[in-house]
């Protein structure tokens, strides 16, 4: 999975390109089929030569009117986590964590009354060597009993069964009815 740009940031690109394309004074078609090609330029450029533009300086405007980055450190990840788990005993995942940590900074430059929102965007299960690294020393803290859902325990233990298949939509197609079929004659079977 290539996850360079996530898809939320695709669709602020989309939108940027869209109100530009919009003040062009065409149908609403020409303007969405030129945010698309704008949009695809930028991502094929971001993917082949690491970064894109020039960019229009109303889109550049519009995007830092509605976005800004910000960047999180491992060790800041980690104090994040801790710092919610002894607060008010949340335990967030690393990836939200990040999020958490970014709000907090814009929070202190753009003031209280500016409405932020932070959602979380993973299970912390799903990062267990991040949230025990952050949460090991913690007082009471066990992953088994606070984060792993009951469902997951004893999953490590299964057995792994992965197909691989050919880049292949075809090929795709072949190996699922395969699955199903195998299925199929198995429950008739039984």
């Amino acid at each position: 999975m290539d996850i360079l740009v996530s898809s939320n940031f695709e669709r602020l690109l989309w939108f940027l390109a869209y109100e530009f394309a919009s003040s062009a004074g065409m149908d609403d078609e020409w303007n969405k089929r030129q945010a698309g090609q704008e949009v695809s330029a930028w991502l094929k450029d971001l993917k082949t030569k690491g970064g894109f533009g020039p960019v229009y300086q109303d889109v550049l405007n519009s995007a830092r009117r509605d976005f800004e980055s910000e960047r999180v450190s491992d060790s800041q990840t980690v104090e994040t986590i801790k710092g919610y788990y002894n607060k008010i005993g949340y335990v967030l995942d690393p990836h939200s964590a990040i999020g958490v940590s970014a709000s907090e900074r814009s929070i202190s430059r753009a003031g209280d009354d500016v409405p932020h929102i932070s959602l979380s965007t993973a299970h912390p299960a799903k990062f267990a060597g991040a949230v025990d690294l952050a949460l090991k020393e913690e007082p009471g803290f066990n992953f088994q009993e606070k984060v792993l859902p009951s469902e997951f325990v004893g999953l490590e233990e299964k057995e792994r069964r992965v197909t691989e298949i050919a880049n292949d939509w075809q090929k795709v197609r072949e190996a699922v009815r395969a699955q199903v079929d195998e299925e199929l004659k198995a429950a008739a079977e039984s």
